[in-house]
């Protein structure tokens, strides 16, 4: 109604609030990751939890205003977390995860996360001016998390590998998924060029009534 204010107050901060954000959800380890930096004069807070859903939860605030259309703070966060969880696996990788690399979807899938920042003077932009568009809030936010998470999964060995399988899992299903793409493109283009005339593919399954010709030229 019209004068009505609401007010959301976290006794826990931004890490509260993201357990609030997961209160439905099954987190993959205890309490959520909290980070906290400040570079140029720009303070960065972040706090994030994985969960065992497919689906990433993502807010961003700029001096306590919600930037639903995200902008160069919420880039330079996921630069960094994609980098940093590269680097943890290749330095941390078994025969099985040597020749995996993660993309951005993989490590945010299952992600809540909420990344709040104070800038002296924002550049708002967007149709309803809720996306930051300064320039140099990528690389700080990029240099400030990925620092954090570094040091993070360095200290928290167990928790790094619950999130590095969980990026696995995701790498592992989108490439399937792009292989079974693929196979079905092949199949429906065979099946488009069907053979003119008499001639057809060959159907019969059983080895013992089939041949195969080895034609030159």
């Amino acid at each position: 109604q019209t004068g009505q204010k609401t007010e959301h107050y976290y006794e826990g901060g931004l890490v509260e609030f993201v357990k609030f954000l997961d209160k439905t959800q099954t987190p993959l380890f205890g309490t959520p990751i909290y980070i906290k930096g400040e570079k140029e004069n720009t303070p960065v807070e972040l706090s994030m939890q994985y969960n065992t859903s497919y689906t990433e939860t993502l807010l961003t605030f700029v001096n306590n205003i919600n930037t639903t259309e995200g902008g160069t703070h919420l880039a330079g966060f996921k630069t960094a977390l994609t980098r940093s969880l590269n680097k943890y696996a290749a330095k941390n990788q078994s025969p099985k995860t040597k020749d995996i690399s993660f993309g951005g979807e993989d490590v945010r899938e299952g992600l809540t996360a909420v990344l709040s920042i104070k800038v002296q003077e924002p550049q708002f932009e967007g149709q309803t001016k809720t996306k930051l568009g300064n320039g140099e809030i990528k690389g700080i936010c990029d240099s400030i998390i990925m620092e954090g998470l570094t040091n993070f999964l360095e200290e928290n060995p167990e928790t790094g590998k619950t999130i590095i399988l969980k990026a696995e899992n995701a790498a592992r299903a989108r490439d399937a998924a792009k292989k079974a793409r693929e196979l079905i493109r092949r199949k429906s283009v065979l099946d488009i060029s069907a053979l003119p005339g008499k001639l057809a593919d060959c159907s019969e399954k059983d080895p013992a009534h089939s041949e195969i010709y080895f034609v030159e030229g």
